[in-house]
């Protein structure tokens, strides 16, 4: 046992002396070998940290221009943004009101645009006693399309109004395009062509009527549009008047002689609505005396009374000819050529609540003038022919707003002591019945659907008379 001990002593000190120094030799060679690792990853470290400072350096190279770039963008819109809010397009509005519009912020400058047709269906049944012919005709028609611009310009007193329209045929024609400077509307012009100030049923708007359409008086009796100057005003909330003086030629026509039509219209208004301008309608009336012989929303009682007068001297209707076909028929009927002609007319319009009445007087004096070589009779025994006519016109509401019953009659008398020859076939008088209903979808005139009958009787000096039975129903839009 003691043996062994030494025995391994002795060999553990061998190797101890020969594995020292190898290790020695080992460990310092293994601790170079590490330092030149860290000296060549210190290295590596130094050129990554390098790179990166370069690439740090020029990523905030990048930044710093992108962040100038954006503040010159930046400045660049709010100086485009604030020449936008300056910009002429962005000082107006636009939307829809009972119509299209386009407003100024400052009100200076306006403009509505409006559509209107009237679709209608009629059956026409004539008996022409005198020749024993009958006929009956059935007609889908656009009685009427309108487009309608108005506003004012410049000012909020500078108005203006321009229709064209493409009734029946489709052909395209201007009806209205006036302007009107009411400054002040006690006074005021008005220029361009519009209808002139006379009888109340053509003044009435056709889109507000309350029957399909207007009467055999108003078609006898009328003159419609012209050209020319006049001036309207209101006083005092009681009295609107309006002269004018036209070329006489009537819708789109011109003058080729001095004869002029001179027109002239003043109503009283005793109670007891407001009375305002309108710069939409022919005779500028707004606000409870709207010139539409129904009534939808003022609840007192409201009373108008009307009178006019025209006066067109040395009419030659060969050369000219007012916005009424039915007068030239009558001074052909005369055989006169060259006449003196002048009208006068008186109304009365009363409105409460749901109902409603007017009545309205018409008279002409057709005065043969200078060579009529086709008169009937001579100048010398002619003599002035004197025509007239009246209608009266009532409706109700059934349901307020919504379905009303409405008629009219009317009624006309040509004069049948001058000029006449007893085998002349000439109208001696003509007188028409018509009631109607009304059913008003949008509780007003904008959207609505009418149904009337008319039964027109004309009776001449000599032979039978001509009966004609006339159904309409229409339909008509407004927006």
């Amino acid at each position: 046992m003691l043996i062994r001990r030494l025995i391994l002593g002795v060999v553990l000190g061998v190797s101890l002396l020969v594995v020292e120094p190898y290790a020695q030799e080992l460990g310092g060679k293994q601790v170079a070998q590490s330092r030149s690792q860290i000296e060549e990853l210190k290295q590596q470290i130094d050129e990554i940290q390098r790179q990166n400072q370069q690439q740090i350096d020029a990523l905030q190279k990048k930044i710093e221009q992108l962040e100038s770039q954006r503040a010159a963008d930046k400045e660049q819109i709010e100086k485009v943004v604030t020449e936008d809010k300056d910009a002429w397009y962005k000082k107006f509005k636009a939307g829809y009101d009972k119509g299209f519009f386009l407003e100024s912020d400052d009100g200076n400058f306006e403009m509505k645009m409006k559509f209107r047709t009237q679709l209608r269906l009629s059956v026409d049944n004539t008996d022409d006693k005198q020749t024993g012919e009958k006929n009956t005709a059935t007609d889908f028609n656009v009685r009427r399309f309108r487009i309608y611009w108005e506003g004012h310009a410049f000012r909020p007193w500078f108005n203006y109004l321009f229709q064209i329209s493409a009734d029946n045929n489709g052909n395209f024609i201007v009806r209205d395009a006036y302007l009107d400077a009411a400054y002040d509307t006690r006074i005021f012009p008005r220029l361009g062509q519009s209808k002139v100030p006379f009888n109340r049923e053509e003044l009435t708007s056709s889109s507000e009527l309350q029957l399909v359409d207007r009467s055999i008086v108003n078609d006898e009796f009328k003159y419609g549009r012209d050209r020319g100057v006049a001036a309207y005003g209101l006083l005092a909330n009681m009295f609107t008047y309006g002269f004018g003086v036209y070329n006489g030629d009537g819708l789109n026509g011109t003058s080729v002689d001095s004869n002029l039509l001179y027109v002239g219209r003043i109503q009283f208004n005793p109670c007891c609505g407001k009375l305002k301008y309108s710069s939409t309608g022919s005779f500028p009336i707004g606000g409870a005396y709207k010139l539409e012989p129904m009534n939808f929303k003022e609840k007192e009682p409201l009373l108008a009374f009307g009178v006019a007068g025209a006066t067109l001297p040395g009419l030659n209707i060969a050369q000219k000819q007012p916005d009424n076909s039915l007068l030239d028929d009558r001074m052909n009927e005369l055989g006169v050529q060259f006449a003196d002609v002048s009208s006068i007319t008186a109304d009365v319009n009363f409105k409460y609540q749901i109902f409603s009445i007017t009545g309205e007087y018409d008279g002409r004096w057709i005065k043969p003038e200078g060579a009529n070589a086709d008169a009937v009779l001579p100048v010398s025994d002619l003599g002035t022919v004197y025509d007239q006519g009246f209608e009266a016109q009532a409706g109700i509401f059934l349901v307020p707003h919504v379905l009303e019953l409405a008629g009219r009659y009317a009624y006309i008398r040509f004069d049948r002591d001058q000029g006449l020859i007893p085998d002349e076939r000439q109208p001696k008088n003509e007188w028409a019945v018509t009631p109607g209903i009304n059913y008003y979808i949008t509780h007003d005139n904008r959207w609505k659907i009418q149904l009337d009958y008319n039964y027109i009787k004309t009776s001449f000096l000599t032979g039978a008379d001509t009966n004609e039975n006339l159904f309409r129903i229409q339909l008509q839009t407004y927006f």
